[in-house]
């Protein structure tokens, strides 16, 4: 009877709640993958479109929200037996189910690469549903339009917001898309030559105007509405990037802050990650140079693509620690994006490193290393990684091995300074001969180093004097002078002015009408003004609008050229734009 007892109280509350449970809520067959499957078969592997349509959703799942702690998975089906059936649905079980059919509307009369984009918008449109645990278009899968039951189903997903519920999956669905670097501006294109996708998609499918899902002129005008303000918030981006480079992070966070929230990219969290590294590296002091360790900042993002369619170590350092997690968690988010992003796995190493998590910089940096085998600063970072590795292995002596290969390296033409930098430190750390003799070199090339570097350098050998600064052979033209009043000045009244404002630094945003500059003030001083259009300056031409050698830094697919108070972006030899600060800005 004990027994009997201690049964009924176990039991006799499960079976009381599998009772009052919710119909819909109990498993059915067309909750799971496999009933698809059997009743539809699957397509075939091998089929261009489906193998297409794999590698975009491998991207797109990457990008998109993930909840309930379900990983997405994409199914596809030979077809339906109803062309009148639904095309694409978001099951339960994390899995996405597409059509044949629904491929070949997608990728019908266009180029693989819009039809890859046309994908990958219908395909964030459902990851948002799954994110958002909504499942609805599997009830109609056995159902006629004809019968009252398909009615019931309409009204009641209408009764539940259905509507909001289409118009959140296309905001989402859209920003996934762009954010896996899809032209997602095209979609929004309604005239002789491309019908706009959303009717497109209408007339295909099963959604013919229904009361489920808004009008398709609705749907792509909340979404042009969307892809404006997205490129309205665009100069923050640029902006925060400009502030991180002249060691501004105070107010380059402020704006890549912002930013995030609108489009959470993978550039904008590698950005942030810069900037808490910037920020631990000055709380640790020298101890952050004890090796070189050049991080990679990202200066473009997949909004620069898009565009309106309709013209309208030591002591414990608890600061640097805080830097320094936060710095990791930015690059780990950056990295759930997309592991192969070259940046945020570099950076992620040397975070790491500084954080004394070796095991975690040597996975961060041969990811590095494999995606950039012939990149000689990623091949120094690593041969320091792997030294500080094999000090924690008892009987293991890397010592010999990475000076050999620092040598090697330091052959190679233009050989990174930060070799040469690193290979003196392990020199001095095993008291031999050699340092002094690289000091002396790296101390002749000082105009080149970075000023905590050249700090040190000065400190090992005695450093020629820098040559006085010669007045420059020709001046940037600015339209507007740094650091003047914007509440006096009467050309920016002319000027596009970015309407966003936020609360701490007041900061306004012009943009001159022809688009060749742009200026950043901060309460109502101007901080930062931006020259665009710089075609009729060549890269050979740079070195004439400063006094001092410039210094180069490398970022993805460009270089920065800096001088004391501006610095050229330049891609593919071309100079592309030119920041402008005051002298007095710059730490």
């Amino acid at each position: 009877m004990i027994h009997l007892r201690w049964l009924l109280i176990f039991v006799l509350p499960v079976w009381l709640g599998l009772i009052i449970l919710p119909f819909n809520t109990l498993a059915k067959p067309e909750d799971s993958v496999q009933f698809y499957f059997d009743n539809y078969g699957r397509a075939d592997s091998k089929n261009k479109l489906v193998r297409r349509v794999h590698q975009v959703f491998e991207k797109m799942k990457l990008v998109a929200d993930k909840r309930y702690h379900r990983l997405p998975q994409l199914a596809i089906v030979e077809g339906f037996d109803n062309s009148n059936d639904c095309l694409i649905i978001a099951l339960p079980d994390g899995h996405i189910v597409l059509s044949k059919q629904a491929l070949d509307i997608i990728y019908k009369n266009v180029s693989l690469t819009y039809g890859d984009t046309r994908a990958a918008f219908v395909l964030g449109h459902e990851l948002a549903h799954l994110a958002n645990d909504d499942h609805w278009h599997r009830a109609f899968l056995s159902i006629t339009k004809n019968t009252p039951v398909y009615q019931l189903v309409v009204k009641n997903y209408r009764k539940n917001q259905g509507q909001e519920k289409e118009i959140e999956a296309d905001d989402h669905g859209f920003i996934y898309a762009a954010m896996a670097g899809y032209p997602v501006d095209k979609l929004l294109v309604d005239d002789s030559h491309q019908q706009n996708f959303f009717v497109y998609w209408e007339q295909q499918t099963f959604r013919q105007v229904n009361n489920t899902h808004p009008h398709p002129e609705v749907r792509a005008n909340l979404l042009q509405s969307r892809l404006q303000a997205l490129l309205g918030m665009l100069p923050y981006f640029h902006f925060g990037v400009r502030l991180s480079h002249f060691e501004r992070c105070d107010d380059g966070v402020y704006f890549l802050r912002e930013f995030v929230q609108h489009f959470p990219g993978r550039e904008v969290y590698n950005n942030l990650g810069i900037c808490e590294l910037q920020k631990a590296r000055k709380a640790l002091g020298k101890e952050a140079y004890l090796y070189w360790l050049p991080s990679i900042l990202d200066v473009t993002t997949p909004v620069d693509n898009l565009s309106l369619p309709y013209q309208t170590k030591g002591e414990k350092n608890t600061l640097a620690d805080e830097f320094l997690i936060n710095a990791e968690e930015y690059f780990k988010s950056a990295l759930d994006m997309e592991p192969s992003y070259l940046p945020a796995n570099v950076n992620l190493a040397i975070t790491a490193f500084y954080l004394g998590e070796i095991y975690q910089a040597r996975a961060a940096i041969e990811k590095a290393h494999q995606l950039a085998p012939n990149d000689l600063e990623i091949q120094g970072l690593r041969l320091v990684i792997l030294y500080e590795e094999g000090k924690q292995a008892p009987y293991v002596d890397m010592w010999p091995h990475i000076i050999q290969q620092l040598e090697s390296l330091a052959q190679q033409p233009n050989a990174p300074l930060s070799i040469f930098y690193n290979m003196a430190r392990l020199l001095e750390l095993r008291k031999r001969t050699g340092a002094n003799k690289i000091w002396q070199q790296l101390a002749r090339q000082m105009a080149d180093l970075p000023i905590p570097i050249r700090r040190i350098v000065c400190e090992k050998t005695d450093c020629p004097e820098l040559p006085r600064q010669k007045k420059p052979k020709a001046r940037w033209e600015l339209p507007v002078k740094l650091g003047s009043d914007t509440s006096r000045n009467n050309p920016l009244r002319k000027w596009q002015k970015n309407q966003m404002r936020l609360y701490d630094l007041y900061e306004q945003i012009y943009q001159h009408p022809n688009g060749k500059s742009e200026v950043l003030a901060m309460r109502e001083l101007v901080e930062m003004v931006v020259l665009k259009k710089m075609e009729h300056v060549t890269l050979n031409d740079l070195p004439d609008y400063c006094g001092q050698p410039l210094h180069q830094h490398n970022i993805v697919n460009g270089t920065l050229w800096s001088c004391d108070h501006w610095t050229a972006l330049v891609i593919e030899e071309k100079v592309k734009e030119v920041w402008v600060v005051s002298t007095t800005d710059l730490q």
